[in-house]
């Protein structure tokens, strides 16, 4: 099929300039946009060098999972993993090491929005978008950690640009790469489905859109979408489904109180993610699907923007909502959100936007650096950094610990605490496991507990019941608190050593069910 210019989705030339512009403004443009990203990774990449912050632990999770690479995991699917894996042998293992990969996949990311924004607007627009994505601050508070939000917005803007160019061409190719883009999204993070009921959405704005969907080449990205997930959903499948269980779990197990309170602190949330200025207009324009003063461009990004913010606000009414949760929509948000406030002449706006941002990025430059040395309560308020320090202190002291006890090897029940201790404690000598109580599903796959563990084993737990533990061996001695977090006040284990194994049942009873 040839391209008409009249199905065109975008006011621009097919060279990609502005109508009426300067045949270099793209290029000016695009040579700030990447000399500006690449001056803010290298910076992000020194602030993570002098950072004291420990890794949390799912930042721990993700990297020993990288060392036993799967096609899937207890919480998460695999491609963070897979993705560090590599990465290990670039950089190593340190904690800015391991936090790296996340400063520069947001560049790119950052990149691919300003190319969403001058697909569907112009150079201006997506210079602006790619910007303000960069300096969003819940993209400067991740750019920071390690998270599965981090390859999961690389790919959701991957497969948007895609789902565009595919829209005016209905070139295969493109669709190929959307769906290539879905599926790696959806082996980063499932939150990436939001994607599909967006493009439903989106083809009730255009009727190009509908006639794009229509093709062949749409079934082939639906197809490839689905090849490039499905090795997980094989493993699922192999192993109880554990992600699907524990992701649904956090919700449904969570006990029905509905509350209206909890959606709108849901929604007030997104203004620290998206920002104060971005998240306002866009919604507003969203209240505002059908007025004439939206373009069509506008309406394809709202389409994109409201699927997981109106899907996650349903299950903060039922439950407990996080603010990542609704992470995609911010790529649509900064590129609608930019185009509205351009429209308008708000500049000042979107100057505001990146000074907010700015700030942001300047002031956890700094508290990273100095964390430590913060006051347990600043202003009144606990300290932010008190639930990403004490992991190393707690590691240290298991490990001390253990080496006074003469262990072999050291058991968990507590996931946090395994996932810690398996980072930390990577070089030492003796055996880390898991041991799953009865009942419960493994949030290991590969390392727990089994007869003939080396003694005297070190266990870790929350549950104070020796009882328990006598069942299953001979010698159970208390050995006291070790506490894993801040002031130890809110994460605090206890420990025992157990030698002596009874019988080569290694099922974990229920604390306190004797």
């Amino acid at each position: 099929m040839t391209r008409d210019a009249s199905a065109s989705l975008t006011p621009s030339s097919p060279d990609g300039a502005v109508a009426g512009a300067p045949a270099d403004a793209g290029k000016s443009y695009a040579r700030w946009l990447i000399a500006i990203l690449a001056a803010l990774t290298v910076v992000r990449l020194a602030g993570l060098r002098l950072s004291v912050v420990d890794l949390v632990y799912d930042e721990s999770q993700y990297w020993f999972w990288s060392q036993d690479l799967a096609l899937g995991y207890f919480s998460k699917p695999p491609l963070l993993a897979w993705l560090l894996a590599g990465w290990s042998h670039v950089c190593g293992n340190e904690e800015w090491c391991v936090r790296s990969p996340a400063p520069i996949i947001y560049a790119a990311t950052s990149y691919l929005t300003c190319l969403i924004g001058r697909k569907l607007y112009d150079e201006q627009t997506g210079f602006w978008a790619g910007l303000l994505m960069a300096f969003a601050p819940g993209i400067v508070f991740s750019a920071r950690i390690l998270s599965t939000d981090v390859p999961l917005l690389l790919f959701w803007s991957l497969a948007l640009y895609a789902f565009l160019v595919f829209c005016e061409t209905h070139q295969k190719r493109w669709a190929a790469a959307m769906g290539v883009a879905i599926g790696l999204g959806l082996l980063s993070k499932y939150a990436m489905i939001y994607f599909l009921p967006g493009i439903v959405l989106t083809s009730l704005a255009s009727p190009r859109v509908r006639a794009a969907i229509s093709t062949r080449a749409a079934w082939l990205a639906l197809a490839l979408a689905l090849a490039v997930v499905s090795p997980n959903l094989v493993w699922n499948l192999a192993n109880s489904f554990a992600t699907f269980r524990h992701t649904g779990g956090l919700v449904l197990d969570e006990p029905f109180h509905p509350s209206l309170q909890r959606a709108a602190e849901f929604l007030l949330s997104q203004l620290a993610v998206m920002g104060p200025i971005l998240f306002p207009v866009t919604a507003w324009a969203a209240i505002r699907f059908r007025s004439p003063a939206l373009k069509e461009p506008d309406r394809l990004m709202i389409a994109f923007f409201v699927t997981p913010i109106v899907v996650v606000t349903l299950f903060a009414i039922y439950s407990r909502a996080y603010a990542n949760w609704a992470a995609p929509s911010i790529i649509a948000a900064v590129v609608a959100g930019t185009a509205l406030l351009l429209r308008r002449g708000w500049v000042v706006s979107l100057r505001a936007s990146l000074a907010i941002g700015l700030a942001i990025q300047a002031v956890l430059l700094v508290g990273d650096t100095i964390a430590t040395r913060l006051p347990s309560r600043i202003a009144g308020f606990p300290n932010p950094y008190r639930a990403s320090l004490g992991w190393h202190d707690f590691a240290s002291s298991v490990g001390s610990t253990a080496s006074e006890a003469g262990a072999q090897t050291i058991a968990t029940d507590e996931r946090r605490a395994f996932a810690t201790l398996r980072y930390y404690l990577r070089d030492a000598p003796q055996a880390i496991v898991s041991w799953t109580k009865s009942g419960d599903l493994p949030f290991d796959f590969g390392h727990e507990l089994k007869a003939g563990a080396g003694e005297p084993v070190l266990f870790m737990s929350f549950c104070p019941d020796a009882d328990r533990l006598r069942k299953l061996y001979a010698q159970v001695e208390s050995l006291g608190i070790r506490p894993a977090a801040g002031d130890g006040s809110t994460f605090q284990l206890l420990a025992f050593r157990l030698s002596g194994a009874i019988s080569a049942d290694r099922t974990l009873p229920v604390c306190g069910k004797n």
